[in-house]
């Protein structure tokens, strides 16, 4: 079984309000049913769906449409983060009553203060004693809290989004797709690879067409991908397309591909982990009917 443990379905925000910026200008549209026939013609099973923000009524609505098809992984504001009115984790509570399987931050707390002190440890409490994987998508600023937290957050399930990669001055290319320059400066590998001691530290195999300069298979990242599936194993690894960035370009049929041409000596069981089985035994979502 396939699954695509990260990609996105939003409508126009006149037609949904949501998140609107340089990558996903009002009028841009990404449909569940557009989703569905991609799938459909690149062998894909199930996905995992992330709003573009904490705006989510689309998503929610699409997962309730598709039992067992779709997870959905929450993202937080500031109210879920402990930075705004409000109990921080009756916040997340009402997310999860509302089909979300997880949450995704781009903020731990302050960098200047231990993690310890973060208004947001209750919630990444609450998320480990439930079980469920919080998706890191941390700016270079938040490092040193997320080195701080599977030793504070004892058997919290981290998924690294897009290789680890800490996202900065991105910019759109020609395709509409999110790029980004010097994605993997030693700050960033040296962390990436820090946490693959932990156990419940997960990596997504994505974001490879905005960290590279060239076309697939993105040699030009061979030897770090390399490095990071040695550190984690195809057990942690969770294959993902971005869609609908990469739709068109490279196709998810292209990115599927990846796998056997950057780790050429991944055995099937190893494929299937990464393509699928380690999404399934993180989102149980997935396995409902």
């Amino acid at each position: 079984m396939i699954v695509d443990a990260h990609l996105h379905v939003f409508r126009p925000a006149s037609v949904h309000p949501r998140a609107v910026d340089a990558l996903a200008p009002a009028g841009r549209d990404a449909p569940a049913e557009d989703l569905l026939t991609v799938m459909a013609e690149a062998g894909i099973d199930k996905a995992v769906l992330v709003p573009l923000g904490p705006e989510d009524d689309y998503v929610a609505e699409t997962v309730a449409a598709h039992p067992g098809r779709f997870a959905a992984i929450a993202v937080a504001d500031r109210a879920t983060q402990g930075r705004g009115p409000g109990d921080p984790v009756e916040t997340l509570r009402a997310r999860l009553d509302r089909g979300f399987s997880g949450l995704r931050t781009q903020w731990l707390g302050d960098p200047s203060r231990p993690l310890a002190e973060s208004p947001m440890l209750p919630v990444l409490r609450e998320l480990a004693d439930r079980g469920l994987p919080l998706w890191s998508y941390l700016p270079p600023a938040q490092l040193p809290l997320l080195r701080e937290l599977p030793g504070t957050v004892g058997g919290l399930r981290i998924v690294l989004n897009h290789l680890g990669f800490a996202p900065h001055d991105m910019r759109v290319d020609e395709h509409g797709r999110p790029a980004f320059d010097d994605p993997f400066p030693p700050p960033v590998a040296e962390t990436v690879l820090g946490l693959a001691r932990h156990p419940h530290t997960y990596l997504m195999f994505s974001g490879q067409y905005a960290l590279s300069r060239q076309a697939p298979p993105y040699t030009d990242l061979f030897p770090v991908v390399r490095a990071l599936a040695g550190a984690y194993g195809a057990d942690r690894m969770l294959w993902a397309s971005d869609y609908p960035w990469t739709r068109d370009v490279p196709g998810p049929a292209e990115l599927l591909r990846l796998a056997d041409r950057t780790l050429p000596g991944l055995s099937p069981s190893e494929r299937a982990a990464l393509h699928g089985g380690t999404a399934l035994t993180l989102l149980p979502a997935l396995k409902e009917a």
